[in-house]
């Protein structure tokens, strides 16, 4: 009966988790090819704090990973592995590959004293998918055997697909509750929208300076009612995964959500934003298509 469920909640196809590993491994692609890992190798290893299991590393590995050819070379074992795990070759080591290597890399800068949390869930997406049969459909290795690979039952695909959307679900409903456990009441007042967003447009740890934070005292009689219904959003955000006649209104407010937090507080999260298209039927689309996703390679 769950199996049932869970199945018309989420798709259930190969297809669809093929999607899905294309949009998380390429999403992680395109954002290691464009960021400067020579750059971050001019950093002096002195300054690195190594946090978790990255203290298990001897610090005679991070001198000579931590300098521009290193970290170069670092950038290309990671684009050659998510270049193989996004394309779904040897999927079974590339996605597993990929999410060690990410998750190194994403330890790395946090041992640098920056803290985000945006790509994290991304980072539990790759956990997912590192031990699913994402390469069933859509995948270069299916293409190349020239044959169909024995399906999986429906579930087996359904599943990851519904785990990663409570994932994302988690994300929102538990930043609703540690707002209102920090601050209660509190943090709907009139003064907090407008101090928080002009003290993260004054720092220099974002990669934008927009200004209009300072805009926002002069209407900071009404955003507490703004805050309340961002408050509201996130609580109830899970219902998108439940519920696919809400789902679009409530993904809809996410991306207006981060896009006012881009240009208000120079916030941004485009991985999360990427990650809303897990919540696509892409089943339907590949129906409409006229192509069969049990069948899809």
């Amino acid at each position: 009966m769950a199996a049932g469920i869970i199945n018309r909640v989420v798709p259930s196809s190969a297809f669809s988790l093929g999607v899905a590993r294309v949009v998380v491994h390429g999403t992680f692609l395109i954002s290691v090819l464009i960021a400067s890992f020579s750059a971050l190798g001019h950093l002096p290893v002195t300054i690195l704090r190594p946090t978790g299991v990255m203290k298990i590393l001897p610090w005679s590995f991070y001198d000579r990973l931590v300098t521009p050819s290193g970290m170069t070379m670092l950038k290309v074992v990671m684009v050659v592995s998510l270049l193989l795990s996004t394309a779904g070759l040897f999927t079974v080591a590339s996605t597993k590959s990929s999410f060690l290597l990410v998750l190194f890399y994403q330890g790395l800068l946090r041992s640098f004293g920056h803290f985000n949390h945006d790509e994290m869930l991304g980072v539990y997406c790759l956990a997912v998918l590192a031990f699913t049969p994402c390469g069933d459909r859509l995948s270069l290795g299916q293409w190349i055997r020239k044959r169909k690979s024995v399906e999986k039952p429906a579930f087996a695909y359904a599943y990851p697909i519904l785990l990663m959307q409570l994932l994302m679900a988690w994300v929102y409903f538990s930043a609703c509750l540690i707002k209102l456990r920090a601050g209660w009441l509190g943090y709907l007042s009139p003064d907090n929208l407008p101090s928080l967003a002009i003290y993260h447009s004054l720092d220099n740890l974002h990669d934008t300076a927009f200004r209009l934070a300072f805009w926002l005292p002069q209407f900071k009689a009404y955003l507490p009612v703004l805050v309340a219904l961002v408050l509201l959003w996130e609580f109830f955000f899970p219902l998108a995964v439940f519920f696919p006649r809400l789902r679009w209104c409530i993904l809809g407010g996410g991306v207006v959500f981060h896009l006012s937090t881009l240009f208000f507080m120079n916030i941004f999260f485009p991985h999360q934003l990427a990650l809303y298209l897990l919540f696509v039927n892409w089943d339907r689309f590949a129906g409409s298509a006229g192509v069969s996703p049990a069948n899809t390679r």
